[in-house]
């Protein structure tokens, strides 16, 4: 089992531990907000500008302890008419999502890591210890439960009767969603040290997508578990292992054609979806997120920079520098603008055209770590302790005179 580290992740090789604690405290500019405010750069300061549109707070749900301080991707699952949340402890909560009503909770008492998965009437959550839930979106009830003896820290996927689950030690689970039995499990060699958090497997038709702590992305059948391609997004370089991670963290993502998937340490790609050969690849260092429409890929990367690329050369657009150090999230779009919160608590909506702020509220104090999700021009995004909310953009944005 994976002893944690903050956001490294030493295993196998005992003297890697003093390794990465030494280096701990370097990445925590990139890495964490939940160190001591001496140990860290001071957030970039809010820039002024003129709004475009205005941001309304639809609702707000406290559905649980959040992540009680750790950096841990507890990321929201969304259904037609549900949101389903889990905390650190494994308080798993379903909220209406047309107004924030909770319907119904449960604890599990698992060590959860990982955000839920919701699909064909379960909602999925896995844990530390190997523990794997399935519980009846409708009421909350317990379907069944396993144990896969390996960590999770991933969001499941499900479709097609499965269950995906994906650990911290290279492995792919495929679960029966009746009972929860293995019907099939592969293995990837993960590297001595990840980073504290891990990308979630992505469906795609008959076929899954998964992004490893190795650098490398794989489309496999999800009947059997056989690989289709395997393609290497970054190559480990240098002396120490520190130097040579080249995690997989932030969630690859389909659009059209193109597979986009981007690195630690490495590179942002586009993959063509049936062959998996790389169309194009720009540096890039990233663990958040990313987004993409018609036109342009988005990127955040580990200094807080913003960047868009054209979706099919991989030219660089634009950039926004001006969020540096305030540790944002991946990037959402939410019509003609892409959304990011940051630690502060602030959520901030920049012009896809050009990068320029077009809103900022300031959501709640405690903060975000995962990407805000849309759906239906309806943002959901969930803070570090515990609160989900629902946001609607108001444009044009009507000026008293």
């Amino acid at each position: 089992m994976r002893k944690s580290l903050e956001l490294l992740y030493p295993v196998k090789n005992t003297g890697l531990a003093m390794a990465a604690l030494a280096v701990s405290f370097l990445l925590l500019t990139a890495c964490n907000g939940f160190f001591d405010k001496d140990n860290t750069p001071a957030p970039s300061p809010l820039v002024s500008f003129t709004p475009e549109i205005q941001p309304k707070l639809l609702w707000s749900a406290h559905t649980g302890s959040g992540n009680s301080g750790e950096y841990l991707k507890l990321q929201a699952a969304l259904t037609d008419k549900q949101v389903f949340t889990v905390d650190k402890k494994g308080n798993v909560a379903a909220v209406d999502k047309t107004n924030g009503h909770i319907q119904w909770r449960l604890a599990t008492h698992i060590a959860a890591a990982g955000g839920p998965a919701a699909g064909e009437d379960i909602v999925v959550i896995g844990g530390r210890k190997g523990d794997v839930y399935a519980l009846q979106t409708a009421n909350g009830r317990i379907r069944w439960q396993v144990n896969v003896n390996e960590e999770i820290l991933a969001q499941p996927a499900i479709t097609q009767g499965k269950v995906f689950i994906k650990t911290t030690t290279g492995y792919i689970y495929a679960l029966s969603t009746q009972d929860g039995h293995t019907l099939w499990s592969t293995h990837q060699t993960e590297p001595a040290l990840i980073l504290r958090t891990s990308s979630a497997p992505i469906i795609m038709g008959n076929d899954l997508i998964t992004g490893f702590a190795n650098g490398n992305l794989v489309k496999l059948n999800l009947h059997n578990g056989d690989t289709i391609w395997s393609q290497t997004i970054a190559i480990p370089d240098g002396s120490f292992a520190i130097q040579r991670m080249v995690d997989i963290d932030a969630n690859p993502i389909l659009f059209h054609n193109h597979i986009y998937a981007a690195t630690y340490q490495g590179k942002i790609a586009a993959l063509d979806r049936y062959s998996g050969d790389i169309r194009w690849s720009q540096n890039m260092s990233t663990f958040t997120g990313l987004a993409a429409d018609d036109d342009h890929v988005y990127a955040t990367d580990a200094k807080s920079w913003v960047w868009a690329f054209t979706a099919t050369q991989g030219n660089e657009t634009w950039h926004q520098s001006k969020l540096v150090n305030r540790q944002i999230t991946g990037p959402a779009i939410m019509g003609n603008y892409i959304v990011m919160g940051d630690k502060e608590g602030y959520l901030h909506w920049l012009s896809q055209k050009d990068g320029h702020f077009a809103a900022r509220v300031k959501a709640n104090r405690a903060g975000m770590i995962v990407s805000p999700l849309v759906e239906d021009n309806i943002l959901y995004i969930i803070t570090t302790d515990g609160y989900l909310m629902a946001y609607k953009q108001e444009f044009p944005l009507t000026l008293s005179s």
